[in-house]
């Protein structure tokens, strides 16, 4: 089984941050092109010759045409793609035709997957392909994914990662429990976080969520040196704001010093 899968990322800092862009990852292990997958008028477009080669294609280029030429195990097929940064993008359908292969596409993740023996992967599946587990573990993960979700449901991504960043700021700041779920739960002054007391940090995070926990779990942080944030629409208390350095606002919620 020879499996691609692709999904978002993107390494910015600016407190705002989009959605993140696209990150590949192939039979569990991230790979990098130097053009990354995008959205174009034929829908999204992977690096022709970085993926063809990577499922053992070889790739030929016709500058007076403009063409390139993908063969394989006696296969040809002539790409007619779109040139980026000197690289050719070509259309998911492309590599499914050449390459005789499933393709599945999860919108909420931005998870492209391309199967070459003849199955699709599901959405769980590739979930599961996605962490690292570079200096944090599957609880780490499993808690910060479902504060997020508990914190900022149905707010931007942006909103979501700096609800992590907090949590990660807290537990590198020698000021807080040293795990992100001692960091959760902390209650030496009182509850920390009001889902821990409601119980909304038990239900299941969204695929956003996830992955928001994920990328701050692996060094993305648009809230630095942040360590608490309130919601003021919400809020039943304002000792933050009247003790805290206001840093900035992302979405729904303030952020202080």
């Amino acid at each position: 089984m020879f499996v691609i899968i692709v999904y978002a990322a993107d390494i910015s800092y600016a407190h705002e941050v989009a959605a993140p862009g696209y990150r590949i990852v192939l039979n569990g292990q991230y790979i990098h092109p130097h053009v990354t997958p995008m959205e174009s008028e034929n829908g999204l477009t992977l690096p022709l010759r970085y993926v063809s080669e990577t499922l053992g294609a070889d790739v030929s280029w016709d500058s007076d045409s403009r063409t390139a030429t993908v063969s394989r195990d006696g296969s040809l097929k002539i790409c007619h793609g779109t040139i980026v940064n000197n690289t050719m993008m070509a259309p998911l359908n492309f590599f499914a035709d050449m390459f005789n292969a499933q393709t599945t596409f999860s919108d909420k993740l931005k998870l492209i997957i391309i199967n070459t023996d003849g199955g699709a992967v599901s959405e769980k599946v590739a979930l599961a392909l996605l962490p690292s587990y570079n200096g944090y573990s599957r609880e780490d993960l499993n808690w910060l994914a479902k504060i997020v979700e508990a914190e900022a449901q149905g707010e931007s991504y942006a909103s979501k990662l700096g609800v992590a960043s907090v949590i990660i700021n807290r537990r590198d700041s020698g000021k807080y429990p040293s795990t992100v779920k001692g960091v959760i739960f902390d209650n030496k002054y009182g509850v920390q976080f009001t889902p821990t007391a409601n119980g909304a940090v038990y239900n299941n995070p969204s695929a956003p969520s996830f992955i928001a926990a994920l990328e701050a779990l692996e060094g993305r942080n648009n809230a630095p040196k942040t360590l608490f944030f309130m919601n003021p629409d919400l809020a039943t208390s304002n000792w933050i704001a009247a003790n805290r350095q206001y840093a900035f606002t992302i979405g729904g919620h303030s952020y202080y010093y």
